[in-house]
């Protein structure tokens, strides 16, 4: 009898610790919530620079935080493609890009002067992405990052350079610097930029954007095609050129993400919501200045920054 009673507690007590596997690690590590994950969590992607790094670790540190599921940050995908592609091949479940780049990259749209509406270009992509890939698209964060023609204040100065075009008759005496995306990229890309401006550069200079901004500043090339959120425009004194010729589309950073996780984890828009719209191009160029000046870690950066607004 005692014998049979220590069997019954055994099974008991078994029952119960099943149950809490299933349950104990909160909202989102179910087997029914976990279908949409990878390996039981959740993966977000980003690519090789601070602004998406730090957007995607503020994003991954809610979630964990109120959420209470495992979100792994997968950093330094060498473009937006890549990112796309691993989300396709179910490596990833969300990540950060800008409306143009997937407006002329991933749906091979051409700019013309009807996509130049920051509003039309985010439908356009928010309704396509969800048509083609059963992809939410979020409502933009606030800022438009849009490619920038940057150069030292100093050639600013002395060649009266205020808007793109200006930079056109010096080019043949210039060397400029981009990211090597940046040159493969068509319809917004170096080539049709070229063309549309009438440059002819002396050497167009393909780099990682951390050597391209000391490149610039230390005077080894002569302007840089930038991001215009970059904190190191500001610190290092550069001087943006108008883009008086309207060749860039709208780059509105937003977030993507499977729509088989929002179905399973309703709970993930509320949570994200205080950082939708929130953002202004000073601020978030002020938090990218904060990991590619002060050096600091774009997980540390985020974090203080949601203590900051009342988030974490």
């Amino acid at each position: 009898m005692q014998l049979k009673c220590k069997l019954l507690n055994l099974t008991f007590v078994t029952f119960i610790l099943g149950g809490l596997l299933l349950t104990g690690c909160g909202p989102g590590l179910t087997e029914e919530k976990g279908a949409a994950l990878n390996g039981g969590k959740l993966v977000i992607a980003s690519q090789n620079y601070a602004e998406p790094q730090i957007l995607s670790e503020m994003i991954k540190q809610l979630l964990e935080a109120k959420l209470h599921i495992a979100v792994d940050h997968k950093r330094n995908f060498q473009g937006s493609t890549a990112v796309h592609q691993a989300m396709e091949a179910g490596d990833v479940q969300m990540y950060v890009s800008y409306t143009g780049t997937q407006f002329t990259g991933i749906l091979g749209m051409k700019v013309t002067e009807e996509w130049k509406d920051r509003r039309k270009v985010y439908e356009y992509v928010r309704d396509r992405f969800h048509e083609k890939y059963k992809v939410k698209v979020f409502e933009p964060f606030g800022f438009n990052n849009t490619y920038a023609l940057a150069v030292r204040r100093e050639t600013a100065e002395k060649l009266n350079l205020k808007k793109a075009s200006d930079l056109a008759p010096h080019s043949k005496n210039m060397a400029i610097a981009t990211d090597p995306t940046f040159q493969e990229r068509k319809g917004d890309g170096w080539d049709d930029l070229a063309k549309t401006y009438g440059y002819n550069f002396k050497k167009v200079v393909g780099m990682a954007y951390d050597l391209m901004y000391q490149a610039l500043k230390s005077g080894d090339v002569d302007a840089a095609v930038a991001y215009s959120t970059d904190g190191r425009i500001p610190a290092y004194d550069l001087v943006i050129l108008e883009d008086d010729r309207k060749f860039f589309p709208p780059y509105d950073a937003v977030l993507f993400m499977k729509e088989e996780v929002l179905q399973q984890n309703p709970e993930v828009e509320k949570i994200i919501a205080p950082l939708i719209g929130s953002f202004t191009e000073e601020t978030i160029a002020k938090l990218n200045s904060r990991v590619d000046v002060e050096k600091k870690e774009p997980a540390e950066v985020a974090r203080e920054y949601l203590k900051e607004k009342g988030l974490l």
